[in-house]
């Protein structure tokens, strides 16, 4: 009996793989190109919601400076991805020759500004991990902040606030929800393990993990390194999608909307990320033809820049009243849970 239920445990996996990779081929070959896009920003958005909720929720280190982690493994990547006739005879960037004269595949390119990310977030967390609360959230702010400087200050080596272009058309339906599976997988198997224990003991209670013996300045430098690790990564495939890479597309408006989905999802909780990725994906890309401006019944409504922002504001407000602790909560989504809350609702 053992046997057999091993055995069913076991093929659940290959079905499952099988049937994700099938519904992906479909939605790749059946989605017009304005769902499609709709469909990857959903899943980019996936990668970064479930990143900052390493540090965030589980870890309780509030951090609004993932954008400019995004923004050096964006740079970090594009500088290796980007066609060397663009870099050499069209913007003439002053770095190095095994820079400027090299392309490489998205791939290593990829791991390459993952690890930039990581190494930034790790360095960023070094002085800024000394304080707590409100003062660790400005310094993080700072951060953001000093970073989309540089990048506007160093036009020989990023061109400035002009950008970069002419990207490959790299980001796609395998690249995007292939990693988004990957990182949604190792978030729920960190969780249950030793490390991600500690980033929620460290998180509930400083001082009393740190009697349990946890290193507290060490974990969190684990999550700080594995959550921008996979922030830059997602960066990296945003910048693939759009094709341009200019230093203020990662200003805190970006990171607003990462939060806001992690928030409305429910802080510590992946499937809550997932979910709040999906809202907010939605939501955005809805009002975002209203700021454009539009007419009802004859009369022409002015552009409204900031609309989406607001709303989005109005929002977060009322979830943090009305449920604070998210769609999820802590939870996690299980179709045991699901099943059992079914035949509960049976039963009365």
């Amino acid at each position: 009996m053992r046997v057999r239920e091993g055995f069913t445990a076991v093929a659940r996996y290959p079905i499952g793989i099988g049937l994700v990779v099938l519904v992906l081929f479909l939605l790749d070959r059946s989605l017009p190109g304005f769902w499609l896009t709709l469909f990857l920003l959903f899943g980019i958005n996936t990668i970064l919601a479930v990143s900052l909720n390493i540090t965030n929720g589980w870890a309780n280190l509030f951090s609004i400076g993932h954008g400019g982690i995004m923004l050096a493994g964006g740079y970090a990547a594009a500088l290796f991805t980007l066609p060397v006739f663009f870099k050499v005879d069209i913007i003439g960037l002053h770095l190095p020759g095994w820079i400027l004269n090299v392309q490489i595949p998205f791939l290593p390119a990829l791991l390459l500004g993952g690890v930039v990310g990581s190494i930034v977030g790790i360095l960023l967390a070094l002085p800024a991990l000394r304080l707590r609360g409100i003062y660790f959230i400005l310094v993080t702010l700072g951060f953001n902040l000093i970073m989309v400087s540089i990048a506007e200050n160093l036009p020989n080596y990023t061109n400035g606030a002009m950008g970069l272009r002419q990207f490959p058309l790299y980001t796609n339906v395998w690249w995007v929800w292939g990693i988004a599976f990957l990182v949604i997988y190792i978030a729920l198997r960190l969780r249950k393990s030793y490390i991600g224990r500690a980033f929620i003991a460290i998180g509930r209670d400083q001082e009393l993990a740190e009697h349990m013996g946890i290193n507290l300045l060490k974990y969190k430098i684990y999550a700080f390194g594995l959550s921008t690790f996979f922030t830059a990564i997602g960066g990296i495939l945003w910048v693939h999608l759009i094709l341009n890479l200019f230093p203020n597309a990662f200003s805190l408006a970006l990171v607003f909307h990462v939060v806001t989905m992690i928030v409305i999802g429910g802080m510590g909780s992946v499937s809550g990320a997932v979910i709040g990725a999906a809202i907010i994906t939605g939501f955005t890309e809805v009002l975002a033809p209203i700021e454009e401006g539009f007419q009802v019944f004859g009369v022409q409504v002015p552009h409204l820049f900031g609309l989406t922002t607001l709303l989005l504001a109005v929002v977060l407000i009322l979830i943090l009243i009305l449920r604070p602790q998210g769609i999820m909560g802590e939870g996690e989504f299980s179709l045991q849970g699901l099943r059992k809350r079914l035949s509960r609702s049976k039963a009365e």
